[in-house]
């Protein structure tokens, strides 16, 4: 397929996604009473589009940088650290969080960046298998200390576990996505300017400097901007793992690996799964709706397996 064909067909289908979205609700089928119910919904539409966007390229991007089609922030522990980050300054500065628009997302990336940058250090270069320990050791670690600081904090407690079950969509609001949404796309689009940097990278580091590469910068801005891009989803949804490994997979094999194609294709099938998900959570069980998280790891734990068997044998 054409790179023309698969981002016509991607752009209809997201379109016809987000038409869907807005008519599937715990109040029924429909847009409500001069479109009511499309008020409602849009934040929760939003926050999906933006989120699945940031962990489709970001999950694009991480795997360039590792050469690793199955590196996903969902998966190495990038998500969980910017949990952790969050349940930090829930769990220590509950005031803080909420009387300041920029502070939740703040605490977000710090923890996503310092889990990036351990899995530099851990997995990097080290092949498949090194990688998912790294990230395998960093979700326990993570997650472990966001169930301490949840079982101390009382008023915190439900919040941090829905995160860690990936089901904020459901309280999103215009006030408290409006920050994130922003942080998806400013690191999307500075991911963008990065496609070239990570064609090399593919070739390997020496063979990236002999084209003139400057490898350290593009490696520390990549890890720095996907942090971003995970943190400002997990602000959005919580924890949601295989995104970031589906939309990159898809998009190579409908555009091949150059990134120019595969990172804007990766952001839109991104968006288009992580909708798909909720909204699939939300119209077969309207009043106890499925998480978003739940719906796309039925999907994407076989194609998990399946890419770490080929890649295996």
């Amino acid at each position: 397929m054409t790179a023309t064909k698969a981002f016509l067909a991607g752009f209809v289908l997201l379109a016809g996604l987000v038409v869907l979205a807005l008519s599937v609700g715990a109040q029924g089928f429909g847009w409500g009473d001069g479109g009511s119910l499309v008020l409602l919904r849009t934040p929760r539409v939003l926050a999906a589009l933006a989120a699945g966007l940031a962990l489709g390229v970001g999950g694009a991007a991480q795997q360039g940088v590792f050469r690793n089609p199955l590196a996903d922030p969902g998966l190495t522990g990038v998500f969980g650290g910017a949990l952790f980050g969050i349940a930090l300054l829930l769990g220590f500065f509950p005031e803080a969080a909420w009387q300041r628009a920029w502070c939740i997302p703040a605490a977000a990336f710090t923890g996503a960046l310092a889990t990036s940058a351990l899995l530099v250090v851990l997995g990097g270069g080290g092949g498949t298998s090194r990688l998912l320990l790294a990230g395998l050791g960093l979700n326990a670690f993570t997650a472990a200390g966001t169930l301490v600081i949840a079982s101390r904090s009382g008023e915190s407690r439900e919040l941090l576990t829905n995160g860690a079950y990936g089901d904020w969509l459901g309280m999103a609001t215009l006030e408290l996505t409006w920050l994130p949404v922003l942080l998806t796309f400013i690191a999307a689009a500075w991911l963008l300017t990065l496609a070239r940097s990570l064609d090399l990278l593919s070739f390997g580091e020496d063979a990236a400097r002999g084209f003139g590469c400057d490898v350290s910068r593009v490696r520390r801005n990549a890890v720095l901007l996907t942090a971003l891009a995970a943190a400002a989803a997990t602000c959005l949804v919580g924890q949601v793992a295989f995104i970031g490994l589906l939309a990159p997979h898809l998009a190579r094999q409908l555009v091949g690996p150059r990134h120019a194609k595969a990172l804007p294709l990766s952001a839109l099938l991104g968006a288009a799964l992580l909708l798909g998900a909720d909204t699939i959570g939300r119209g077969l069980w309207p009043q106890a709706p499925l998480s978003a998280a739940a719906v796309t790891a039925v999907l994407g734990a076989p194609l998990f397996i399946w890419i770490a068997r080929g890649r295996h044998e």
